[in-house]
């Protein structure tokens, strides 16, 4: 009976035991399975992007690693053309500014975070999104978690961006401020 008493919490014990080290295998799984999730759809946005409408007119996601200040957030660089919400009637005007940070992909979650503290515009943009990326049309749709945008990009043309606009192959960019393309050494206006 003495034996019987001892023998029951031992087997309670590995049974116990087996069960933590499937766990941490089944963790471990999770971790790698996640990583390769990441990988695949940083491999498929890659690339410049660019909207007809703001807040966000283009966004390019790099494949270099990047981390927030602090190391809160570990993903890639990211750089955007966004408005700012100032309107001229004057030119030049700075209706659009340029940010940059960092973006964590994971199936069909994407986060956009600041490097550090970021300006009232950028920070507008900053957050979880619902990405929706189509091969067939070449379009990727972001719709951010507190439904305050909710945009379609398509991938950029190649080539040399020229104010808001990008120049076509063999172009350049004489005028970015009237987003003025020729060709090398051709005619400009100032």
């Amino acid at each position: 009976m003495n034996a019987f008493k001892f023998a029951l919490p031992l087997v309670a014990l590995s049974l116990s035991l087996a069960g933590c080290a499937a766990e941490v295998e089944d963790a471990e799984d999770t971790d790698s399975t996640s990583a390769e999730e990441s990988a695949l759809a940083v491999a498929r946005l890659k690339g410049t992007w660019e909207s007809n409408t703001g807040p966000i007119y283009s966004i390019k996601f790099t494949g270099k690693l990047a981390q927030t200040l602090g190391g809160g957030l570990r993903g890639h660089e990211f750089t955007a053309h966004i408005d700012t919400g100032i309107r001229c009637i004057t030119t030049p005007c700075p209706s659009e500014t340029e940010v940059t940070g960092v973006y964590k992909s994971s199936g069909n979650k994407l986060t956009l975070a600041s490097f550090d503290r970021p300006s009232a515009e950028f920070a507008r943009i900053l957050g979880g999104y619902t990405s929706t990326l189509s091969s067939k049309d070449q379009t990727l749709k972001l719709r951010k978690s507190d439904g305050t945008i909710n945009q379609t990009f398509h991938r950029a043309a190649t080539g040399v961006r020229c104010g808001t606009t990008t120049c076509g192959a063999g172009l350049e960019c004489c005028n970015p401020l009237m987003n003025i393309c020729t060709p090398p050494g051709g005619f400009c206006i100032m």
